[in-house]
């Protein structure tokens, strides 16, 4: 019965904490892993030991900076926020100016400043500053990786967002050869197009029913005169 108790004993004692990192390669496991749990307050800290133990480990600035930008909203102070996201994104891109991930990661945060200057501060010149920006920096993602399909739907998603509709389709199209299944893409090409249809002015958009009719009216006319000069 002693045996019994003492086992049943072990049992119920505390799992044992799990041993903190030991480098930096292992602080920035575990801030991935604690970002795709919405811990972004523990992330953001492992993601400084990490560069405190390696102050030029690129992946862990922009695991910083996408921290930064996705807990933003959840601050007192989203722009200053969204500044430090951006700062850390661009350490990152200093040490290791080569990832594809990595621009796309700044994209995305200069879309978010520039939402809120539109959407917070009504600054439209600020906005579309940040905005021209952003499509730069998922342009360059696509110089480094012409084949992802991530960077591709990034920058099909900044053109519509810029009013450039058909240009945006256009790139919704090569995310479509790259990768068919892509999430939410068909969705997102069916309101590019719609949005297109409202802006293409009537006469552009008709523009080859108009001619044949110009030149079927052209003709008829020439026809009429014809026939009455030979009465």
């Amino acid at each position: 019965m002693l045996v019994l108790l003492i086992i049943l004993g072990v049992f119920a004692l505390p799992p044992a904490a799990a041993a903190a990192p030991t480098d930096a390669a292992g602080w920035y496991t575990l801030g991935r892993t604690l970002t795709d749990e919405g811990n972004y307050t523990e992330a953001l800290q492992a993601y400084d030991q990490a560069i405190t133990l390696s102050p030029t480990y690129a992946e862990a600035w922009d695991g910083r900076a996408d921290v930064l930008n996705r807990a933003n909203q959840y601050t007192t102070n989203p722009l200053a926020t969204l500044n430090l996201a951006l700062d850390a994104s661009n350490r990152s891109l200093e040490f290791n100016s080569s990832s594809a991930s990595a621009w796309i990661n700044h994209g995305q945060i200069l879309y978010n400043i520039g939402f809120y200057y539109q959407d917070q501060l009504n600054d439209k010149t600020t906005a579309a500053m940040y905005y021209n920006d952003q499509l730069a920096s998922f342009e360059k993602a696509i110089s480094v990786e012409p084949d992802n399909a991530d960077a591709w739907f990034n920058k099909a998603y900044a053109l519509c967002g810029m009013g450039r509709y058909s240009e945006g389709i256009v790139a919704f199209e090569k995310v479509e050869e790259l990768d068919p299944a892509y999430p939410n893409l068909q969705a997102n090409i069916d309101i590019a197009e719609k949005l297109a249809a409202m802006e293409t002015p009537f006469y552009i958009k008709y523009a080859g029913e108009i001619v044949l009719a110009a030149i079927a009216i052209i003709g008829a006319v020439l026809w009429y005169i014809a026939v009455r000069k030979k009465y």
